[in-house]
């Protein structure tokens, strides 16, 4: 479905038109995809997949900017109640300076606040002139995390999560593409341990932009190698995956993280709804990670070893845990 948004005058004084694309869609599919061509393979694989219906759930938006019907630049975002990652900003070689990005953003925003949005996330690098016309539309640097992490809210600060990951029913569901950007969410929720997820890389807080997309690019035809707990506020309160550990050929390796609001008894019925398969299943876990160790525990899985002074934080070594269950 095609909207046209605006029709903005550029530095040139060129007249570009500004189109929300909401995926499926056929007819800009064949400017859509070169466009953004040079992404890497699970990007394209998204892309693709968005265009052609087959993303379940998650809502992908294209907002394009077209002059005399060229297509010259884009902003991508895919959301989930309300919640998205922005990202594929990308504006033609021969078509920059013109304040094509500026112009296509400010239509984007307003129609994300249109449509009740609540949060958004994205990664630049930090302070370059990309970052400065994200925060001129309201991003903001996340309080914890990687220089150049950024995120709007509609809301005042902490409202919508106080609400969203509130304690409420949860269910297992096998992970899917509308899970991308709750998945994200998820991940910026700050904790007093390090190691989350070996799996997604993930330490402490980190944007699941590219390592979700990813993993579904690798994964995604296998169901039942990661789950997610759907709580009834809209929002994944957890995230399990299990797949082959490339270090070690013939062994698993299973992955969880949570909310803190998450109890050790609904870890353990996320890892049940999982067919696990058959032989040695490892697990790493922090050992400030009580939410993990217990699930595990819960589920028969013994400690085998401590690695010692296996990552670093800050100046300090520290071990990890390593769990098994044949």
């Amino acid at each position: 479905m095609i909207t046209v948004l605006a029709e903005e005058t550029l530095k040139t004084g060129e007249s570009m038109t500004v189109e929300c694309v909401v995926a499926p869609d056929a007819m800009r599919e064949a400017q859509i995809r070169p466009f953004l061509g040079h992404k890497p393979s699970n990007y394209l694989a998204h892309i693709e997949n968005a265009l052609t219906g087959q993303c379940d759930e998650l809502e992908t938006r294209f907002y394009i900017g077209l002059v005399n019907g060229e297509m010259v630049g884009n902003i991508m975002t895919v959301e989930t109640g309300g919640v998205g990652i922005f990202g594929h900003v990308h504006t033609r070689e021969d078509q920059r300076r013109k304040g094509i990005c500026d112009a296509i953003m400010l239509h984007q925003m307003q129609d994300f606040r249109r449509r009740n949005g609540h949060v958004l996330l994205l990664g630049s690098g930090y302070q370059s002139p990309a970052y400065r016309i994200y925060a001129a539309h309201g991003f903001r640097d996340w309080p914890v995390g990687k220089p150049g992490t950024m995120r709007y809210d509609s809301d005042p600060p902490g409202e919508f999560e106080a609400r969203f990951f509130a304690a409420a029913l949860s269910t297992p569901a096998p992970a899917r593409w509308k899970h991308w950007p709750l998945v994200a969410l998820l991940a910026t929720v700050p904790v007093s341990y390090s190691l989350r997820s070996l799996t997604l890389n993930l330490w402490g807080v980190g944007l699941m932009e590219g390592p979700y997309s990813k993993f579904l690019h690798t994964y995604g035809s296998r169901p039942e190698a990661a789950a997610v707990l759907e709580s009834e506020t809209g929002a994944v309160t957890a995230l399990a995956t299990c797949v082959p550990d490339s270090r070690w050929p013939g062994i698993q390796l299973l992955d969880l993280f949570a909310h803190p609001v998450v109890s050790i008894a609904d870890m353990s019925r996320l890892i049940r709804s999982m067919p696990l398969p058959a032989g040695k299943i490892q697990s790493c876990a922090d050992p400030r990670d009580m939410q993990k160790i217990g699930a595990l525990e819960e589920l028969g899985f013994q400690k085998a070893a401590v690695l010692p002074e296996q990552f670093l934080e800050e100046s300090t070594w520290l071990d990890v845990w390593l769990y098994s269950r044949l």
